[in-house]
């Protein structure tokens, strides 16, 4: 027999548990940001869910999305986001990760009967996992969708990678070395012409954490960038929003 029950998203559980363990942002300057990057994303990209994309006051410097259609994008990250590009690029990442079907793998919905049960055990996990979910193949294929989707959007991509200055500077602050460089001082690890012996390195590296190190994720994309043309000194047309 089918089940007829109430179905709750993951997105509206993860939500309703943040909800009652920190402060979701409501200032207008926020949700004004917030809404005028969705509007050029939803005008340019062909977007196929209405996306919320949430503000709560988290203390990692994170940004995460589930199935359904909720982001949530920690104010303390969103506060380093200078620039409405380098906002927007963040957004841009999560949901290119619905776009490739990167949470195709995992349930959407989950029985209202058993929502107070897992409410708070998802809310505290899927934060700490979600960086060694996807992977870092997938990490690097929904970097390159979203630099694409900035552009479409109308920001000036290298305006969209000063991001990752931030995060530099952040991991550096806390002597996290590895997050930014990894296992090797080479920003090229991950191309197809870099020493065997690296490549096995970056790729244990990955294994473990999950994820790139900052300045080889940023080289990825000014790679990919490059491969289209594209290039700082070039590029004009667009504003550094």
């Amino acid at each position: 027999m089918r089940d007829t029950e109430n179905r709750t998203s993951l997105g509206e559980i993860i939500y309703g548990a943040l909800s009652e363990q920190c402060i979701i942002e409501t200032e207008k300057w926020a949700i004004e940001r917030i809404e005028n990057i969705m509007r050029k994303f939803e005008n340019s990209c062909e977007l196929k869910k209405d996306y919320k994309v949430i503000i709560p006051w988290l203390n990692e410097f994170t940004a995460f999305t589930t199935p359904g259609d909720y982001i949530f994008f920690a104010r303390k990250l969103f506060q380093e986001c200078s620039t409405e590009a380098m906002a927007a690029f963040v957004i841009a990442h999560e949901i290119s990760h619905h776009k490739l079907g990167h949470l195709d793998k995992f349930p959407e919905t989950f029985s209202e009967n058993k929502k107070a049960e897992i409410q708070i055990f998802i809310a505290s996990i899927y934060r700490a996992v979600e960086s060694r979910i996807h992977g870092p193949e997938q990490e690097c294929d929904a970097d390159r969708l979203a630099i694409e989707m900035c552009i479409l959007a109308g920001y000036n991509p290298f305006e969209c990678l000063k991001l990752f200055d931030k995060l530099e500077k952040i991991a550096l602050d806390k002597r996290a070395f590895g997050a930014v460089f990894g296992p090797d001082e080479s920003d090229d690890e991950l191309l197809p012409d870099a020493p065997t012996v690296t490549k096995v390195k970056i790729w244990l590296y990955q294994r473990r954490l999950g994820y790139l190190p900052i300045r080889d994720r940023r080289q990825m994309i000014l790679h990919h960038l490059a491969e289209k043309g594209i290039y700082e000194g070039s590029f004009s047309g667009l504003s550094a929003a």
